[in-house]
């Protein structure tokens, strides 16, 4: 998929299954972003909404609220 800058969208894994997201990004503004939020888990903390929230917010990003 395609995601322009600015526009909203969000991704999710549903089940109880790990997974791995291979991801492109041009231009790499978001990569630290991700980075981020791997470092957070790595650090033994939970990725809660807060947790990313806060991460979002580093990068002018606001959580989408209605995911319908």
């Amino acid at each position: 998929m395609v995601v322009p800058p600015g526009v909203p969208h969000t991704f999710a894994n549903p089940g109880d299954e790990p997974l791995v997201m291979i991801n492109t990004f041009t231009p790499d503004l978001y990569v630290q972003y991700f980075r981020d939020l791997r470092d957070t888990l790595a650090a033994g903390r939970e990725l809660t909404v807060q947790a990313t929230v806060e991460v979002m917010s580093r990068y002018a990003t606001t959580p989408a609220m209605d995911l319908t």
